[in-house]
């Protein structure tokens, strides 16, 4: 159980790892909110799963469970809220529709 613990925690940290990088190396903003949203959420799920392989006590499981469904909730919520921002303040150009434009001159 350590071992696989052990490679679920290395898996957990190239993804986060990974996130850093393609938020370096990408132009767009979306593009870059995009690698520091997701990357880091999976990251943080495989490493908090590894690390309650490799504790195995219930106090440890319950405190990494709350750590993840925290993290998850929060880093969705604070994507959504960068992306509107961005959106509203430089309005970089899009690829497709804009139905954000539509939702608001509709209100």
């Amino acid at each position: 159980m350590d071992q696989i613990g052990g490679v679920v925690l290395v898996l957990g940290s190239l993804f986060i790892l990974l996130a850093a990088v393609g938020t370096l190396r990408f132009d767009d903003v979306y593009a870059r909110m995009h690698a520091a949203a997701k990357g880091p959420a999976l990251g943080v799920l495989l490493t908090g799963i590894g690390t309650a392989s490799m504790i195995r006590s219930v106090a440890a499981t319950v405190a990494v469970t709350l750590v993840i469904v925290l993290q998850l909730l929060t880093g969705s919520v604070g994507s959504h809220m960068l992306g509107r921002s961005v959106y509203r303040s430089i309005r970089p150009p899009l690829d497709g529709p804009d139905e954000l434009a539509d939702r608001e001159r509709a209100d």
